[in-house]
């Protein structure tokens, strides 16, 4: 049995998305409870997903290190967004450009042009690899997180704005809430 990495609950339709160790992506059809698409081009493990706001656009990240734009509605892949040296743990989509955020665990996050399937600019910020992403509700910004630091930035160009302190241990997961972000972490084992 292999295990599910990552999910996505689409706003617009009823349909939510699987990722897989299996390599592959799935759509299931929340009113019929069925899988109604397959999306596959993947080589290892699938991590991450994220689906833009306005375009029925699918993106995955996985552990083969790139992340993979899907057309939500054909399975047919758009763009693949190459460049990382380590899985893609964690995406951000946004409509403004529209842009996509990859972050990675080779210490990365990248920004992409997502007409062009482009990179825009490479953020090299961290020290350990990126795991969590999230986008402000309000602001035209995203945090991302790492086992070395808490991280804002502007989203357009990626120019880091501020650093968080206080964890120590790994950020696996960032939410955000109409008022404000939510940190989820793992606290290192001490011996």
């Amino acid at each position: 049995v292999n295990a599910v990495r990552g999910l996505a609950v689409s706003d617009r339709h009823p349909y939510m998305f699987s990722a897989s160790e299996d390599k592959s992506v799935k759509c299931w059809d929340l009113e019929t409870n069925r899988i109604i698409r397959h999306y596959h081009g993947h080589l290892s493990g699938v991590y991450s997903l994220a689906l833009h706001p306005t375009l029925d656009v699918l993106i995955s990240g996985g552990r083969d290190s790139c992340a993979r734009v899907w057309d939500m509605r054909t399975s047919k892949e758009v763009h693949i967004l190459g460049g990382h040296t380590n899985t893609v743990a964690s995406l951000i989509a946004q409509d403004a450009h529209p842009q996509v955020v990859t972050g990675s665990l080779d210490s990365t996050i990248k920004l992409w042009d997502l007409a062009a399937g482009k990179p825009i600019s490479t953020l090299t910020n961290h020290k350990k690899g990126v795991r969590a992403l999230v986008k402000h509700p309000r602001e035209f910004t995203f945090m991302s997180g790492s086992a070395d630091a808490l991280k804002k930035w502007h989203l357009a160009e990626g120019k880091f704005l501020k650093n968080f302190h206080g964890h120590n241990g790994i950020i696996n997961t960032l939410s955000e809430s109409q008022q404000r972000f939510s940190i989820w972490w793992r606290r290192r084992k001490h011996s």
